[in-house]
């Protein structure tokens, strides 16, 4: 069962007293974003390599904290370098592909623009745990993962309004903080549409492979 607030109160958990490397990732993020504001190219590609990044770095930050260890100086910024040395790739047409398929269903109408960017809004965690998975499967188990939950992962989105607003109102600094809750946030529900694709039978762990 699709639990937005229980993904939102596991993120602050396992976000508490380690917000620095996340942050840190979220600020280079935006300030890159900046610069490539003028070129939408450049921009796309920044976006999907950041995002790989800070979610590889934030899944290894919950499988510390799973494995029971205290060792959360295991997950530095080492980490998100770890990720973009063995995703840069992956991630860099992921976000070509994430981009393109948006930007030709947009073409219809707004409203399919946005039902396929929640369909494919899961892909970039599938890179960032997988490596070895291209942008276009990647984006093919997004569709399967968010079958049935495309209203959910709006939904949750809304919940954030309030958090948004503030951030925004802050001149962009409370991004830095939001970014980070609203990706753990994410990566939650990735793991739990994951686990249901595989109760389903709609996806296996050979599919990952």
């Amino acid at each position: 069962m699709f639990n937005r607030v229980e993904y939102k109160k596991n993120a602050l958990a396992l976000l508490k007293g380690n917000w620095n490397i996340p942050c840190l990732i979220t600020l280079i993020y935006i300030v890159l974003s900046c610069l490539t504001d003028m070129t939408p190219f450049l921009g796309i590609i920044v976006s999907g390599i950041m995002s790989v990044g800070l979610a590889f770095t934030l899944m290894k930050m919950a499988f510390v904290a799973a494995s029971g260890t205290s060792e959360t100086e295991k997950v530095g910024f080492s980490t998100f370098l770890e990720a973009l040395e063995h995703r840069w790739l992956t991630s860099l047409l992921g976000g070509l592909w994430n981009a393109l398929w948006v930007f030709l269903w947009s073409l219809l109408f707004v409203i399919p623009g946005i039902v396929k960017a929640y369909s494919y809004s899961m892909m970039f965690y599938v890179i960032a745990e997988n490596p070895k998975i291209g942008a276009a499967k990647a984006m093919d188990i997004s569709k399967i993962l968010t079958q049935g939950h495309k209203a959910d992962l709006f939904v949750m989105d809304l919940s954030f309004l309030g958090w948004i607003i503030l951030s925004i109102l802050s001149c962009g600094i409370g991004f830095i903080w939001l970014i980070p809750y609203m990706t753990m946030t994410e990566i939650n529900a990735y793991y739990d549409l994951k686990r249901m694709a595989f109760a389903q039978n709609k996806l296996s762990p050979a599919d990952f492979d």
